[in-house]
């Protein structure tokens, strides 16, 4: 994974890898197959070891509580910095289509743009979220939006991706959920829920790694 981080896949051979993991060319080929395999087996765990660590924040929940776990992400990130280098790298890698894992990142682009824009459904049905929002399109702009933080907290390290992911969750919340001053009618009983605190990390624990 390290190595895959650095040099990203076309730069990364199986001698290294090989040398790297203290086996020769051929263990490698004999575990995986090939180095598509490897690469495949590299994406499913990082993506395993990442919904393992954060799954508690987000599985029994929807609407504008889920989202508000979005912070989340960037608490991971930071705590595996390696993780999101790796994701980062390889998948700048894979924007072609002729690339070796580009089907991998637009079905996992799409699965969690699936998972927000359920969330945000969830919440309209339920009366917290707005009904003239735009459930697809939201979740594209949320996918997007940790993905170029959290590129961009990767390039500079005076980036703070966690107060960031913070202020947008925190805006993203506050226009999207109803507002019943805006008719100056009462909330109906199944929107009296308050606007659900954006998670994320304490202050003090949010040193970055040293390099």
């Amino acid at each position: 994974m390290s190595l895959y981080a650095k040099r990203g896949y076309q730069g990364t051979g199986l001698i290294a890898i090989g040398e790297s993991a203290g086996v020769t060319h051929a263990g490698v080929l004999y575990h995986y197959g090939s180095a598509r395999n490897l690469l495949a087996a590299v994406l499913d765990e990082r993506d395993r070891r990442f919904w393992r660590d954060t799954a508690e924040g987000w599985v029994g929940k929807d609407g504008l509580v889920a989202l508000a776990q979005l912070p989340r992400v960037a608490e991971w990130n930071l705590a595996n910095r390696e993780l999101a280098k790796l994701y980062s790298v390889l998948q700048a890698e894979n924007v072609d289509e002729e690339q070796e894992a580009h089907e991998y990142f637009v079905w996992r682009r799409r699965r969690v743009r699936g998972r927000i824009e359920r969330a945000i459904d969830a919440g309209k049905k339920r009366g917290e979220i707005r009904l003239d929002v735009d459930a697809r399109r939201k979740a594209d702009e949320v996918v997007a939006f940790m993905d170029g933080a959290q590129l961009h907290a990767l390039l500079d390290p005076e980036v703070d991706a966690i107060a960031i992911f913070e202020s947008y969750t925190e805006a993203l919340v506050r226009s999207l959920a109803v507002e019943a001053a805006s008719t100056g009618k009462p909330k109906p009983k199944s929107q009296a829920k308050k606007t659900p605190k954006v998670q994320g990390v304490a202050r003090a624990t949010r040193g970055r790694p040293k390099r």
